[in-house]
């Protein structure tokens, strides 16, 4: 089982642009009923070492449905969505919700409670996390954020490292410097004493996934003034 499975169990029918033929599908490397490859993977796409059979030229039409789903333009817009590439997501293989970054901060941080399940979390809204998310089971917790996937399974670790990363941020230290631990002089001057403290303990962690996948999720200036990001 993998995400675009998962995926495909969720999401509307569509009826495919073509007649399907039993081939074998690039993405999943799996025979059933395929349509045309560039009808899901345009001659531009070049990471073909995300497809199971990538010199097949037949795409499955359950792969097919997943990575062109889209949403059409709401009234007084004048494209379509697709919320896949342009939306955080979290599918357990009967539906699929689009989260905001305050969604998954609560996800991550109280664990996901379904026995197989996927997640993407992106900032970016160009790539198809739907090849690259992992699909967990056993009580796994695995984010895929952009192009990293995120063990938060240890949640003793996770709820550690959010503490500090938290406690941090609600001191005034600015969400990008957390991020980068470089704090200008002036900024440290004010926060000398934390920030030694704070600049100690990330040294060795400021450039792992998990680290930064916190930091990212860390609230914002209005969140923490009371207002919504």
């Amino acid at each position: 089982m993998n995400a675009i499975e998962l995926l495909a169990r969720s999401l509307p029918h569509r009826e495919p642009p073509e007649l399907p033929v039993d081939a074998t599908c690039c993405v999943l490397g799996t025979e059933e009923p395929c349509i045309g490859r560039e009808h899901a993977i345009k001659p531009s796409f070049t990471n073909l070492d995300l497809l199971a059979a990538p010199d097949s030229d037949r795409v499955s039409v359950r792969a097919w449905r997943v990575l062109t789903h889209g949403v059409p333009a709401a009234e007084g817009k004048k494209r379509d969505t697709f919320p896949l590439m342009q939306s955080s997501w979290l599918c357990d293989g009967e539906s699929v919700a689009l989260l905001n970054r305050q969604a998954v901060r609560e996800r991550v941080l109280n664990g996901v409670p379904y026995s197989q399940w996927s997640g993407y979390v992106t900032t970016s809204y160009k790539k198809h996390g739907s090849l690259r998310a992992p699909v967990n089971r056993n009580g796994a917790q695995r984010w895929l954020f952009e192009l990293d996937v995120v063990d938060c399974s240890d949640r003793e670790k996770v709820a550690e490292w959010w503490r500090r990363l938290r406690e941090t941020r609600e001191a005034g230290i600015p969400r990008p410097v957390i991020e980068s631990i470089d704090c200008s002089v002036h900024l440290m001057g004010k926060h000398l004493a934390r920030w030694r403290d704070f600049e100690t303990w990330a040294r060795d962690k400021y450039l792992s996934p998990l680290y930064r996948f916190l930091t990212y999720l860390l609230p914002s200036s209005e969140e923490l003034n009371g207002k919504q990001d």
